[in-house]
């Protein structure tokens, strides 16, 4: 209903939290806070820590929220949990722990490997959840996970924690290697959009057939091993026609038509937004977040960097991105 902002404090815990990583409530109507930090997150003790992934169920009684253990993914050990997704009760802006949907280790394409947290050859991805999206019919929760350290996008039911389909999303025998870290549903509902942080591209889901479509190269560079552009955020536009994607190492936002628009043909590039700071000639700004007003005019950038907030008109856009 829009009346809550729910955000994940996945750092080291401050000494009101007693150290404990937290969820936070911010109630719009009254501009009040409220902190629940979590027992399973003490600073120092626990095996895992809170990530990036976090979302409402569609009826507003329970939010979702990504944990995630290198050392300890299936949380056999003691002050572990494992890697998923914890479930929490929210109502009237109290939250509240209820259960956890465990992930297991994912099952990796043959030929490919990746490794265990002490350094040995491995034919299963750690799980490491990011981004979360809920997806599916009205009345049933489906997550849409990202999974970072698995190079695969996992689709599990929410109620049963079965994992329904798995998107695999590697490029190369090496896992992890692509690091899908962000989500973004079109409109409909049929497609899904995720930003392959480590490849410079974002791909495409088709939801509906349980496939891969395409990927776009986002000022991918030549070579494998120079830094790439790390996509790392998304926001539709209003009209669900634009996909604004934060390029966090090269200060610069995408807008990628999604939608079949005359003269712009179908999941291509439109163009860039530059993030710096005014005067700013030297890369540094690090956009991490966007988020567009009502109407699509504005688009709101989060440097993490400069510690600012990048204001921009989406009529504005320019064809290349600025060079340093």
């Amino acid at each position: 209903d829009g009346r809550y902002v729910v955000t994940v404090n996945a750092g080291y815990g401050t000494y009101e939290s007693q150290y404990k990583q937290s969820i936070a409530v911010l109630d719009t109507q009254t501009g009040t806070v409220a902190d629940f930090p979590d027992d399973r997150t003490l600073a120092r003790v626990a095996k895992q820590t809170l990530y990036s992934g976090l979302a409402f169920s569609r009826d507003g009684s329970h939010l979702y929220a990504s944990i995630g253990s290198i050392t300890d993914p299936l949380g056999g050990g003691k002050n572990a949990t494992g890697s998923g997704v914890l479930v929490y009760s929210f109502t009237q802006g109290k939250v509240a722990p209820e259960r956890m949907i465990h992930l297991p280790l994912q099952p990796l394409a043959p030929g490919r490997k990746s490794k265990t947290a002490e350094g040995k050859e491995s034919d299963n991805g750690i799980p490491f959840p990011a981004a979360i999206a809920v997806v599916g019919p009205s009345g049933t929760d489906k997550l849409l996970i990202a999974d970072n350290l698995s190079d695969d996008v996992l689709l599990v039911d929410a109620a049963s924690g079965a994992i329904e389909k798995r998107f695999d999303l590697s490029e190369s025998d090496a896992v992890p290697g692509t690091f899908p870290v962000a989500l973004a549903v079109s409109k409909d509902g049929a497609r899904a959009y995720v930003a392959l942080w480590n490849a410079s591209e974002i791909a495409e889901l088709d939801l509906a057939k349980g496939t891969i479509g395409r990927k776009l190269a986002l000022l991918k560079p030549p070579s494998p091993v120079a830094t790439g552009t790390h996509p790392c955020a998304f926001v539709l536009s209003p009209d669900g026609k634009t996909l604004y994607v934060a390029l966090a190492n090269r200060d610069a936002v995408a807008a990628v038509n999604v939608e079949p628009e005359p003269g712009a043909p179908q999941f291509s590039l439109k163009g860039y937004f530059d993030t710096r700071l005014p005067g700013q000639s030297y890369f540094g700004a690090e956009p991490v977040a966007v988020a567009v007003n009502g109407d699509g005019s504005r688009l709101y950038v989060a440097n993490m960097a400069s510690d600012a907030v990048a204001v921009l008109d989406t009529r504005k856009l320019t064809a290349k991105a600025a060079h340093q």
